[in-house]
């Protein structure tokens, strides 16, 4: 039988007289990716703070890995979207500390900390203090804190912010290893290339109810085919997307016609049929 590692049924919350999350449900099996997604103000935040035991529903049941959320901590892994770090504390032994706060013991939550500085390319600085380090590198020691005692659940709340190119790649690859490994990802992010390539599931969340939910690919398959063409002008019931770039949406049965006369358009140098995007998903409905 495959485990629930989180499970929301009808989750309400209310700050005063506003609804955070209006009848919210969600359930996440082992190895899953979930990508939470919404506008400012969607509820992602509240959600992500119920699961981790900081804030309690008003109305509804939550359980993580089968316990309640506080009984289930040592179990969570936690990036949170607020940054921070003990600035006179040395690296090395603030994150031993945190792994013996989750379970382990001392030994081997030093050589944990050892091991996921290097995993996140900070060899070498686990006797700094955590203010001599970069704010990316004080990131990477969070990153390295929320993975060292290998959780079987992983909450990443916008994790590529203030990312350089290189360092997003190395994230990237670190949440694929903790999926390999069985761990299941609920990832928070207004990226949505990243939610796309990264995910399996998704969640969007607008003003605290649920818009979609479900495997990824069955969410965008809700939407019509699309043709994305570059050309000098507009062909006929063409949307601009940038520059010389054009998105034409289709009826299934109609975008073999569609595709026809959209490649005789005068000035066409590029042609292509896509499916539906996550981006797609926000211009049309969150802003609906």
């Amino acid at each position: 039988m495959t485990e629930s590692v989180v499970v929301i049924e009808d989750g309400v919350k209310r700050y005063g007289t506003k609804l955070a999350l209006n009848r919210v449900n969600l359930s996440l099996e082992r190895g899953m990716r979930c990508g939470l997604l919404g506008p400012n103000g969607a509820g992602k935040s509240t959600l992500i703070r119920t699961l981790t035991g900081i804030l309690r529903l008003d109305e509804g049941k939550v359980s993580v890995l089968g316990e309640t959320p506080e009984a289930a901590r040592s179990r969570v892994g936690y990036l949170p979207e607020e940054r921070g770090v003990p600035r006179r504390a040395k690296v090395g032994e603030w994150l031993a500390f945190l792994g013996k706060l989750r379970g382990l013991t001392a030994p081997k939550a030093r050589k944990r900390a050892l091991h996921w500085l290097e995993k996140v390319d900070l060899p070498g600085v686990e006797r700094s203090r955590c203010r001599e380090l970069s704010k990316g590198m004080q990131q990477k020691v969070q990153l390295a804190a929320a993975l060292q005692h290998e959780p079987d659940l992983l909450i990443l709340d916008e994790p590529f912010s203030g990312l350089d190119p290189v360092a997003v790649q190395l994230l990237e690859n670190l949440i694929r290893e903790a999926s390999e490994r069985g761990a299941t990802i609920l990832l928070s992010t207004h990226l949505l290339p990243q939610a796309e390539a990264l995910c399996d599931h998704v969640l969007l969340l607008r003003q605290g109810q649920t818009l979609a939910s479900g495997p990824l690919q069955q969410v965008l398959a809700q939407g019509h085919p699309k043709i994305e063409l570059r050309a000098e002008t507009a062909p006929p019931n063409a949307v601009n997307i940038g520059d010389d770039r054009w998105v034409i949406e289709a009826q299934d049965s109609t975008i073999d016609e569609a595709f026809r006369e959209a490649a005789q358009w005068p000035g066409v140098r590029e042609i292509r049929r896509t499916g539906r995007q996550l981006r797609d998903f926000f211009s049309e409905d969150v802003d609906a």
